[in-house]
């Protein structure tokens, strides 16, 4: 396996970047919604890794959206004005990214337990190819904290995040404005300087820049903490071919009998039931994505 699980000295370490890569596994791996309770409010001890880390949770903030398009006939029609709807599920980006951070920085769970844990979030990118996380011991990732100030510090902005949100920062370099808007999600990528894996069986016309294509099918996440910038890399298979799915996420086979479909129409990462995003990769504060060979000024 191209993560390896190593124990030295009473840690578990997850494997280190640059160590060969090996075929990928083939289950697909995607976020947890928040557990609720019967009154169907929010679990209070869900998203352990999370909370203990300050990193704001699942909720409405997190869910992907979907462009609604309406049926006709059994035919579908993009309306000229463009109406975005949150949808139901945790199967994209944000969401998947969100759970493997969970996962990572969960201290109540053993040792054994937390490595499983953290395997069973990450999965291969487009070419099949695992990249192991940071080989920091276990007690290193869980004294990290959730920190929005690190974009206030960052003399320029986060080269792999296209427009990070930063208006928070107040002049005296404190966050100043709801934790969740400090976690960034790529809405673009300067594919002049990035090397997706381009996907078997994808054709490009001569013409065109792959990266063009193969970009859009890869989510990242910016999550600001104590130790710099952290990036979560998602691969979502379905956003190649941009299938139209019910609010549900779920993909749909024909349009008979319906009024209104959802699909993608965001040059990034887009989840469904069927193909959920999984996180490929998490890089921590001074780290470079495995996909990035561009300026990082």
């Amino acid at each position: 396996m191209a993560v390896l699980l190593v124990c030295a000295l009473g840690s578990v370490v997850l494997g280190r970047h640059g160590s060969s890569d090996t075929a990928a596994r083939d289950a697909s791996t995607t976020g947890s919604a928040p557990s609720k309770d019967d009154a169907g409010t929010v679990d209070a001890e869900a998203h352990p890794g999370l909370r203990a880390a300050g990193i704001p949770v699942p909720g409405d903030w997190s869910r992907q959206s979907g462009y609604r398009v309406t049926v006709e006939d059994g035919r579908a029609d993009w309306p000229e004005q463009a109406s975005m709807e949150p949808m139901a599920g945790s199967y994209g980006v944000a969401d998947t990214a969100l759970d493997t951070l969970d996962r990572l920085l969960d201290p109540t769970m053993d040792d054994q337990a937390w490595a499983q844990g953290v395997l069973g979030s990450l999965g291969a990118d487009g070419g099949g190819v695992e990249h192991p996380v940071s080989d920091a011991p276990r007690w290193w990732w869980a004294q990290r904290r959730f920190d929005p100030t690190a974009l206030c510090r960052a003399v320029d902005s986060d080269p792999y995040v296209q427009g990070q949100y930063r208006g928070g920062c107040a002049d005296d370099g404190e966050w100043d404005d709801e934790a969740e808007r400090a976690v960034s999600q790529a809405g673009m990528y300067d594919t002049t300087s990035t090397d997706f894996p381009v996907p078997d069986g994808l054709t490009v016309d001569s013409l065109t820049n792959p990266q063009d294509v193969a970009s859009r099918a890869y989510g990242v996440v910016g999550v600001p903490m104590d130790d710099g910038i952290w990036h979560v890399t998602v691969y979502c298979p379905a956003t190649l071919d941009g299938p139209l799915t019910d609010l549900d996420g779920n993909e749909l086979t024909g349009l008979d009998g319906r009024g209104e479909a959802w699909t993608s129409i965001s040059p990034t990462g887009w989840g469904t039931v069927q193909r959920p995003c999984r996180t490929v990769e998490v890089t921590v504060g001074g780290q470079k994505p495995f996909w990035w060979f561009g300026d990082e000024s």
